[in-house]
């Protein structure tokens, strides 16, 4: 199973940590790699929608660099085998903590700039992508990076609470060339237009993609044209402050019913959800974004036959930690039990 400490490169004989990248030294003139960077509130999509993206693209010659607020990665895992590159940072900030750690991540792919169409860079749901916009503008790697468009993915579930209650989303609409409008199948078409109006006043400069899995993106990723919106800004929001997160795991095959119910049961101010749990030869990935938990079988089959573990991050404000630890601990079956 990979590791992910500090960032990791899940590629295999490629396989080196971000913190093992050189850092940035003088460009050589080599033609820009572009990178994109996928921003979007928490439970917003951003992962679903780079998933398509990968999909769509098809050529497999695109890395991504997947920051998570959490201590444990997930997202990174949902991607693996659809990029020729995944290096994931959990537990930061990429405009202030681990900003340091996505130069390393840049660095190292701009040495593979060769074997590279582009890059995608995806935030954590509580970041300003100004900071890795700021990276890309004024930082030396050994090959040219440059930005080629941030795209948001904003929530259609959850616009109004998300734009009311975080200064990071309003950033990241402002700050946007694309957007997605995700889940847009769960609220009526006159909701999804008057978002798309809404968005239009926020920031006329961007259009609005079709919902369609990231095909409408997928041509896009390989070009570097324009002047990006966020380039006009100059102060970015650091992550979101109040928020929380709670990160726990288990080598042990915990029953997938009993977590759905825990995860049901949370109070409202558990926002956010991430699990990957192991059940026989299949990962099942669990999602909560506000009320609504899902449960969706995850592509790849990343870990050996026999190997239980389970991963949970849960993102909110006040979290009683040891408590939710306490509870997770208690689903742990006895020696008994896994003999």
């Amino acid at each position: 199973m990979p590791q992910r400490t500090g960032g990791h490169d899940q590629t295999g004989e490629n396989s080196v940590t971000a913190d093992q990248a050189p850092d940035p030294v003088p460009a050589t003139g080599a033609t820009a790699l572009p990178v994109a960077i996928v921003t979007g509130f928490l439970g917003s999509g951003k992962t679903t929608f780079v998933r398509g993206l990968l999909d769509a693209g098809g050529s497999g010659r695109t890395a991504v660099i997947v920051n998570e607020l959490g201590e444990l990665g997930i997202d990174g895992a949902l991607l693996e085998g659809a990029a020729r590159s995944v290096i994931e940072l959990p537990g930061g900030c990429m405009c202030c903590e681990s900003r340091g750690d996505v130069g390393r991540a840049l660095a190292l792919l701009a040495e593979r700039a060769s074997e590279l169409d582009a890059v995608v860079v995806e935030t954590s749901g509580v970041s300003d992508p100004l900071g890795v916009a700021d990276l890309l503008a004024h930082g030396v790697f050994p090959a040219d990076l440059r930005l080629s468009q941030v795209v948001t993915v904003v929530d259609a579930e959850n616009f109004d609470r998300n734009l009311a209650d975080a200064d990071a989303a309003y950033s990241q609409i402002v700050s946007a060339d694309l957007f997605v409008v995700g889940k847009s199948d769960l609220v009526a078409p006159d909701v999804v237009t008057a978002i798309g109006e809404r968005l239009a006043v926020l920031n006329p400069h961007a259009a609005v993609l079709p919902s369609d899995g990231g095909r409408s993106a997928a041509g896009l990723l390989g070009e570097v044209a324009g002047v990006p919106a966020i380039s006009a800004r100059r102060q970015a929001v650091h992550t979101e402050p109040g928020y929380d997160s709670v990160a726990w795991e288990t080598n042990r095959e915990i029953g997938l019913d009993r977590l759905l119910a825990w995860v049901e049961a949370l109070p409202p101010n558990i926002y956010r959800v991430k699990a990957l749990v192991r059940q026989g030869r299949t990962d099942v990935a669990v999602h909560r974004v506000g009320a609504r938990v899902t449960v969706l079988a995850s592509a790849g089959a990343r870990r050996e036959p026999g190997d239980g573990r389970t991963r949970v991050v849960a993102i909110g404000r006040g979290i009683a930690a040891e408590s939710m630890r306490a509870e997770l601990d208690a689903m742990e079956p006895s020696d008994e039990e896994t003999a």
